[in-house]
């Protein structure tokens, strides 16, 4: 039976960070904040961090940019490849959690010493700040020490995400989910003027990590898997014209698809009326023909009196 560090050792030929705690832990402090929604059979849980280069592309009238996290390849299948490298050392069951779970995540993160829960509701690490991808490992084995990475940083009197969030999402430690760019721009909803005006980003958000001090000079990232595809920039025109099976084999592999790509047209369209961009109105229009879903109806209508108007 493998020894807790050992576990901790094998985990962390493939990720940057690497915490293990018992999850009665991980029970005992979800239940307090009203989070555990999930049994959990078993005793011990291990949360991985793995960093990705913080890289900035700006959009342009003909290219669309989406959050730096979708950069490279879908971290999802990067994580789930690193993690098969490592199973044939484990002689108990387990199971990974990427994303798609009940769990709290940065949660668990904070527990096991990953980071610190900053203001702007993510984990943040003294090498990597908040640039990293975050998953669960549940080992069913059990453990009498834990591995747990010191942490003494936090945000202290800093309000710099607040104050740059232009939805008013953040406040102190607080977060009005609904607010935020990158959940109403992943969602499959209406937007109103406001939101169209302010979102900026083909899918998710980077304002309130772009300005955190703690994600200046960072330790750099070594992972070939997230280096630049050519992918990061989205064409105007491939969104548009190309059908959605061209469009995902184009672009295959990439993070923003996981919502299709109906969903990243509406955020083009949330765009091209913030930068007044008329240079599409001819596919807008055919577009409206094709796609009848409501939230998208109503995303064309409203850019296009915002881009007919100027």
């Amino acid at each position: 039976m493998m020894k807790v560090k050992e576990i901790w050792s094998t985990f962390k030929k493939e990720f940057d960070i690497v915490g293990i705690i018992k999850t009665s832990r991980y029970i005992d402090e979800a239940k307090k904040q009203k989070s555990y929604h999930k049994n959990l059979n078993y005793p011990t849980m291990v949360v991985l961090g793995l960093s990705y280069p913080k890289i900035i592309i700006s959009s342009t009238k003909t290219h669309l940019v989406p959050s730096i996290y979708t950069f490279g390849r879908d971290y999802h299948s990067v994580i789930k490849e690193k993690f098969s490298k490592l199973v044939g050392f484990f002689d108990f069951p387990y199971e990974l959690h990427v994303d798609n779970h009940e769990y709290n995540e940065r949660l668990a993160a904070s527990l096991a010493g990953i980071g610190f829960f900053g203001k702007n509701q993510l984990i943040i690490n003294k090498d990597y700040g908040s640039f990293i991808f975050l998953a669960l490992v549940m080992l069913d084995i059990t453990i009498e020490q834990e591995i747990i990475g010191t942490v003494i940083d936090n945000c202290n009197d800093c309000i710099k995400c607040i104050e740059a969030c232009p939805v008013n999402a953040l406040n102190d430690y607080t977060y009005d989910m609904k607010k935020c760019i990158s959940y109403f721009n992943q969602s499959k909803d209406l937007v109103d003027h406001h939101q169209i005006t302010a979102n900026y980003c083909l899918f998710g958000c980077d304002i309130c990590q772009l300005v955190c001090p703690k994600n200046q000079n960072l330790v750099p990232v070594s992972h070939n898997s997230f280096s630049l595809t050519g992918k990061e920039s989205i064409s105007i025109t491939d969104l548009f014209q190309m059908s959605e099976k061209a469009f995902i084999k184009k672009y295959s592999d990439m993070a923003y698809l996981w919502k299709g790509k109906t969903i990243l047209m509406r955020n083009a369209l949330m765009i091209m009326g913030r930068q007044k961009n008329d240079l599409y109105l001819s596919e807008i229009k055919e577009s409206l023909r094709k796609h009848s879903t409501f939230w998208y109806q109503d995303t064309s209508h409203k850019v296009l009196k915002l881009i007919e108007k100027k």
